[in-house]
Parts: structure tokens; C-alpha cells; sequence
């Protein structure tokens, strides 16, 4: 991708995903699938499923008790998917500063240019699982559609920055309760205007309830950052963000992931829009700008 010089939005906040959202892009309208078809799918793979409404299709909610959410002074209730009617897809909301970070889907401009229409899917009333149970739901809906679906072409995922193909989402790397990340975490890169400076980030982890991670670095092959920041994601999202402010991490030398190599952390506020609290990770001698 060209290099581009974007000025920061500090208005855009990022906050916890109370309802989580995926974006289904095609060329043109497609048929619906029917409520019964879907309903029929999602018994396959999660047990007792229950129509919740099918309003004129337009949307069509189901009821999975697999997933089951606690709620104060009320009775465990099952969480929900949900998916959308058809609609245009306004490609002027996919901005240039979020298509540059496209890094996993470089056919994204010739993708985006001939998607005319979309269908979401989502969750409801999923917010109170424990986040890996919602995680899981998410990719197993996301799989299950995507297999009826042949005719989509890509995924746009807002919470996490990510555009990634059918034929992508469908090989996902990861096994089980991982797939969320393929999809739910996005690694971007930038330099600093008038620096040598770098910064990279993961987008997607503070949508459900955990931090995202951050290096402002110099001197590093950023393809060992991202891999980095990757890897650390995955130990976040396993463990549920065990490492507190002060600890340190493995950090990286020539020879790629090295122990005796400790690099600290602290939790502050994002240096890459949206706003949002990180963890950030000194990279020790390549560690760039102040920290306290």
C-alpha cells in the first residue's frame, strides 16, 4: 500500500462491544437464507436453538442455550445471534486510514470497489458470557453463515480494522477458542512523520473486555513486532490479561523471541486513534518516546 500521512482523530473513542458486529460484503443483493434453514444449522452444532423473531426477514434472531448468561436477580437467559436484511453497503464508511492497515487482504481496494450491498451478523444479550464463550459463538455463527453463503465476498470486522475473504475466514489458522483472534484482532503498523520511529498496535481486544497492546519502537523488523504483539494477544486473550503494570514480557533480539531479553509494561492510554487503554510494551534499547 502507498504511504499515506494521516493526522489523528483524539475525538474517536473505542469502548467495550456490547453488541458485536460483522459485515458480510457482496456484489449484488443476494436471496435471504430462511429462519428455518438457519435454525436447522445451528441445532447441528450448539444443541437446542429457538426462533426468537423473523420479522419479515428483515431480522432474524435465534436463542442458543449453549451459551447461557447470568444476569443480576434474574434467571439465566440465552444469549442470541442475530443476522440483518440486505442492505447497500456504503463503501465511503471504510475510511483511508482504516483501509491502510489492510495488511491481511491485499486485493482489499479491488474487494471493496465492487461490494455494492452487505448483511451483518451479530450477537445480542452476549455481553455477559465470560468473553471466550462469546468469542467462540461469534466464530462459530461467523463459520456457519459464511458456508451458506458461497457468494460472499469478504468480511469487514469495525471492532478490529480487519477485511479478510470468505476463502480466508474459512481456512482459519487457529483451532477452537482461538478463531476469535484471526479475525477479532487486527496488528497495525505506522511511522512517525519526521522520525525513525514505529509504532505498532493490535486493534479489537478492548471490544471484548481486555487490552490491547502497543510498541513504540525503533530499529526493529516490524515483521517481528507484529508477530510479537500477535503472540502476546493470544497470551492475554488465553490467560485473561495476567500481566499487570511493572511486570515485563520476552522481548526480541537477532535471534527472534530471547528471555534474557525483558521488556516492561504499563497500562495507559492508546498513542494510535481510537482511544483506548493498552498495554504498552518497552522495547527496551529500541524503545522509543518517555515513559515514566
Amino acid at each position: 500500500m502507498a504511504k499515506e500521512t494521516f493526522r489523528q482523530n483524539t475525538m474517536e473513542e473505542a469502548d467495550f462491544s456490547h453488541v458485536y458486529y460483522m459485515h458480510l460484503l457482496f456484489r449484488e443483493e443476494g436471496e435471504r437464507l430462511m429462519a428455518e434453514t438457519l435454525q436447522e444449522e445451528l441445532e447441528k452444532r450448539y444443541g437446542r436453538t429457538d426462533l426468537v423473531t423473523d420479522a419479515d426477514h428483515k431480522l432474524t434472531s435465534f436463542a442458543l442455550f449453549r451459551y447461557l448468561v447470568e444476569y443480576k436477580d434474574e434467571e439465566k437467559i440465552p444469549a442470541q445471534v442475530m443476522m440483518m436484511d440486505y442492505q447497500p453497503f456504503d463503501q465511503e464508511r471504510i475510511d483511508a486510514f482504516q483501509r491502510s492497515q489492510f495488511w491481511d487482504c491485499p486485493q482489499s481496494g479491488q474487494i471493496l470497489d465492487k461490494c455494492r450491498y452487505e448483511l451483518i451478523l451479530a450477537d445480542f444479550l452476549a455481553a455477559g458470557l465470560p468473553y471466550t464463550e462469546r468469542c467462540d459463538m461469534l466464530a462459530g455463527w461467523l463459520d456457519l453463515v459464511l458456508r451458506l453463503l458461497p457468494e460472499c465476498e469478504a468480511v469487514w470486522f469495525p471492532a478490529s480494522g480487519k477485511l479478510l475473504t470468505r476463502e480466508q475466514l474459512l481456512e482459519n489458522p487457529y483451532e477452537d477458542g482461538l478463531r476469535f483472534i484471526y479475525f477479532g484482532v487486527n496488528a497495525r503498523f505506522f511511522t512517525i512523520d519526521g522520525s525513525e520511529d514505529c509504532v505498532v498496535d493490535t486493534l479489537g481486544l478492548y471490544a471484548i473486555g481486555l487490552p490491547d497492546v502497543q510498541y513504540h519502537y525503533h530499529g526493529l523488523d516490524p515483521n517481528r513486532v507484529v508477530n510479537h504483539a500477535y503472540n502476546t494477544a493470544i497470551y492475554i486473550f488465553e490467560n485473561n490479561a495476567p500481566i499487570k503494570s511493572g511486570e515485563t514480557i520476552d522481548g526480541i533480539s537477532e535471534n527472534g523471541i530471547d528471555r534474557s531479553q525483558q521488556w516492561k509494561c504499563q497500562y495507559e492510554r492508546a498513542l494510535i486513534q481510537p482511544v483506548r487503554d493498552v498495554m504498552d510494551i518497552c522495547a527496551g534499547e529500541y524503545a522509543s518516546g518517555g515513559r515514566n
